[in-house]
């Protein structure tokens, strides 16, 4: 096989593609405008369908919808005309994709729809289709080619059309109140659900902290039974008056009676965290100020500790 010709072909259907894209990016109007008002205000669920690869797309954009928070299926509009057509309530939003808008088999399903008075929204590349004169809403892609040497096999217009699902999915998302936190709740599993993870997640409760009339030896006895390698020293309302590490102790050791006050060896306006940060973020603000344990508080009262062996573990 020519390696060259191999590089070439790849790299002109990605530029094909790029192109298209480009197109469509100068398409977003009223139309689009309409389209995410609808879903923002809907009050039931997503339906989104297609057939064969349109189909295909249409399954992800259901997905990203709802992992974002948003009821969304999948409706194969063919097993809809042979008893799942059920799934259609009055309240839901149904998007259709197919590029020629013309599939027989969109028949039942937009018949259907319109009966039970579902509003249609359709992304198909002509306006004169049968989809798009029975659609509420349509989003047109713009002229293009296919990316096969045949021009045949839907490659851009899919791609289109996944960008399209993706910039509704997006633009709703901006105008809710969806966060991290509620991301991570409807992805508690995986890799998404590990990186969303925070410090409330993983710290301990147990705090190795003592008051501001401690002696230093106090400091050691707490530091070596909690075994985080420092105490968190408080004034009399239980707020962070400083911290003492056992750097800080080294350090000091040679001029110091361990019968003193802790506060003489004390650091001032130790880091501390808030619970909601990430285990990621934690672990880069640990990194920064080369420490090993971090407090979490709450209005600067302690109500945790994590320290980086932990973090890296959960990261």
């Amino acid at each position: 096989m020519n390696k060259s010709k191999i590089k070439k072909v790849g790299a002109e259907v990605i530029s094909l593609e790029s192109l298209a894209l480009g197109k469509l990016s100068k398409t977003i109007n009223e139309d689009f405008v309409k389209a995410v008002e609808l879903i923002s205000q809907q009050n039931g669920k997503i339906i989104v369908s297609g057939v064969g690869k349109s189909g295909n797309i249409a399954g992800k954009i259901a997905a990203s919808f709802t992992s974002t928070g948003m009821p969304a299926v999948y409706l194969n509009p063919v097993d809809a005309s042979h008893g799942d057509m059920g799934i259609v309530e009055k309240n839901d939003v149904l998007i259709i994709l197919s590029n020629s808008g013309e599939s027989h088999e969109l028949t039942d399903l937009i018949n259907f729809s319109k009966k039970k008075k579902v509003k249609i929204i359709s992304i198909t590349s002509s306006k004169e289709s049968l989809l798009s004169k029975n659609s509420d809403i349509n989003l047109i892609l713009p002229s293009h080619v296919e990316a096969d040497k045949l021009r045949i096999i839907p490659t851009t217009s899919t791609t289109m059309s996944l960008a399209l699902g993706d910039a509704l999915c997006c633009s709703v998302l901006s105008f809710r109140r969806f966060d991290k936190k509620s991301f991570r709740e409807l992805h508690p599993g995986g890799k998404i659900g590990k990186k969303l993870r925070t410090l409330n997640d993983i710290m301990d409760t147990d705090i190795p902290v003592i008051n501001n009339n401690s002696s230093i030896i106090d400091a050691v006895l707490i530091m070596t039974e909690k075994k985080y390698g420092c105490v968190v020293v408080l004034d009399k309302n239980n707020r962070i008056k400083g911290i003492i590490t056992d750097g800080d102790l080294r350090r000091s050791i040679a001029n110091i009676n361990i019968q003193e006050k802790a506060i003489k060896i004390m650091k001032s306006k130790p880091i501390v965290a808030t619970k909601e940060l990430l285990i990621s973020s934690a672990i880069v603000l640990m990194n920064k100020y080369s420490i090993t344990s971090l407090i979490v508080a709450n209005k600067n009262k302690p109500i945790g500790i994590v320290n980086i062996k932990k973090c890296l573990e959960n990261d």
